[in-house]
């Protein structure tokens, strides 16, 4: 193994990146930053440790729904930078925070949210995969979720 495959561009990754190609999102572009960032990191703890004893299962572990909320809230303050190409119909949908919350936080979203966090992997992820990358984001098998008309 050629250790300089795994080698990652950290200040891309607190910085972001513009990603194009997310498989089952058509033309849709994300400017993210990257899965791990140090500010994900801090929000998320600080998130975590905030939760009332009271709304954790007995065994101190956070409900997933609540979960969820908490990381779409961290992806929407320290992860997502912009969008592009994103569509209502067939108005463009330009960036807000209000709306990016919507999209990251409520679960009829989920596919929005999950395609964040792909983005964010990228960016954290070995520029060196990236080249070799045959640039088919359709691949079903390379998304969370199946790909169109498989459902």
């Amino acid at each position: 193994m050629d250790i300089k495959s795994i080698k990652v561009d950290s200040a891309v990754i607190e910085t972001g990146e513009w990603v194009d190609k997310i498989p089952e999102m058509g033309d849709l572009r994300l400017k993210v930053r990257g899965e791990g960032n140090e500010d994900f990191k801090r929000f998320l703890n600080k998130a975590l440790r905030n939760v009332p004893k009271g709304a954790r299962h007995r065994d101190g572990t956070v409900p997933p729904a609540l979960m969820e909320k908490i990381v779409g809230e961290a992806l929407l303050e320290t992860v997502l930078i912009d969008w592009a190409n994103l569509k209502s119909g067939d108005e463009e949908v330009p960036y807000s925070k209000d709306l990016a919350r919507t999209f990251l936080t409520d679960k009829d979203y989920r596919h929005f949210r999950t395609s964040v966090l792909w983005a964010a992997a990228f960016v954290a992820g070995s520029k060196e995969h990236a080249d070799e990358d045959d640039g088919d984001a359709d691949a079903a098998d390379s998304y969370p979720f199946p790909a169109s008309g498989q459902r």
